[in-house]
């Protein structure tokens, strides 16, 4: 039965988004594929369309999926054998997460669920900040072989290449200083970062490595944490590999709360995946694209659900940090992250 998932259920959750579970698209020209199509339906076999085009978010709109909580039960009895005892939708941006109790009498295990805390759930160590470089740079390994015809086309606002499409946007920072701050960000990455877009390696990243999102266990000496996985693959998408380091860096920045924090995030990155030197010098052009992203978006989703605080969680604390680093120490920031790095890996113990 495995082998029969399909798209039907999943398309009519939302008109706006289409979902294809285990296959492949058919690449092949138009021609063929009508004459495929044909074949297929003589033999009665399940036709693969093309994926969609993309549907981004436009001011006054949103893109959360229409789910009830039957669609939930039903993909999840469906998909993973998992019957439902208790269900809670969680807060999101522009997708629906939920909090999922089992049905004690119908126990399946056909998943492996990794115990653990979250990310922020605990206090930021250095040790814990080189911990989550190492392991976003061996997701990234894992992940760079792997393709799919749907992300050739799939688009998303939290793309960082999409941070053009920001302008839209502005218009729910009253501030006038920050609206231009944001503006200035924006169009120092599309000089700096996209003029140059192909140049850069490409592959499928996670697209949202972030302290909500990263689940942590104790060490074996029962004092350190260290990160055992990664949840929330709803950003995944086609980008430069730069990118994932960009957003991840972000993130851990927001955590610590001091630029001098990411030289040991890059640290570990680099102890498993080394990085250009032109490399690390566009780092924090995306780190202030991404803050300007987060801040905004987060304002504007807040501005139509004034009930989702979550969506403010960065607020606060991401102005300081995008201040800091684009208008009091931007021309020096490579110089800090460098030498933060190498403080921490000449020390005696990490």
């Amino acid at each position: 039965m495995a082998d029969t998932w399909n798209n039907v259920e999943l398309s009519n959750i939302s008109r706006r988004k289409s979902y294809t579970l285990n296959h492949d698209y058919d690449a092949t020209s138009k021609d063929s594929n009508n004459h495929n199509s044909s074949n297929k339906k003589e033999k009665n076999e399940e036709v693969i369309e093309p994926p969609p085009e993309a549907v981004t978010l436009e001011p006054g709109s949103s893109i959360k999926p229409k789910v009830t909580n039957d669609n939930v039960e039903s993909l999840l009895r469906r998909l993973y054998g998992v019957t439902i005892g208790e269900i809670t939708e969680l807060i999101s941006y522009d997708d629906r997460n939920y909090f999922v109790k089992e049905d004690p009498e119908h126990v399946v295990r056909l998943l492996e669920f990794i115990p653990g805390k979250l990310f922020h759930e605990i206090p930021i160590t250095n040790y814990l900040l080189f911990q989550s470089g190492e392991y976003l740079a061996k997701l990234n390994k894992a992940l760079r072989n792997f393709q799919h015809i749907a992300y050739e086309s799939h688009q998303s606002t939290w793309q960082l290449q999409m941070i053009s499409k920001l302008r839209d946007f502005l218009f729910v920072l009253k501030d006038a200083s920050r609206k231009l701050l944001v503006e200035e960000i924006i169009e120092s990455f599309e000089k700096n970062i996209l003029e140059k877009l192909n140049t850069f390696a490409m592959q499928i990243i996670h697209g949202d490595y972030n302290d909500q999102n990263i689940i942590v266990q104790l060490s074996d000496n029962g004092r350190d944490y260290k990160v055992v996985g990664v949840i929330d693959f709803g950003d995944t998408n086609k980008s430069p590999m730069l990118f994932e380091v960009g957003i991840g860096l972000t993130y851990m920045l927001l955590q610590a709360k001091n630029l001098e924090s990411g030289g040991i995030f890059l640290a570990g990155f680099e102890t498993i995946q080394p990085l250009m030197a032109n490399e690390k010098h566009y780092l924090k052009y995306c780190v202030a694209a991404r803050l300007a992203q987060s801040l905004v978006m987060g304002a504007y989703t807040y501005s139509i659900d004034t009930t989702n605080e979550y969506v403010l969680l960065t607020q606060e604390q991401g102005w300081k940090l995008i201040e800091e680093l684009w208008c009091e120490r931007f021309k020096e920031i490579d110089d800090i992250w460098e030498n933060s790095a190498n403080k921490y890996l000449t020390q005696s113990c990490k």
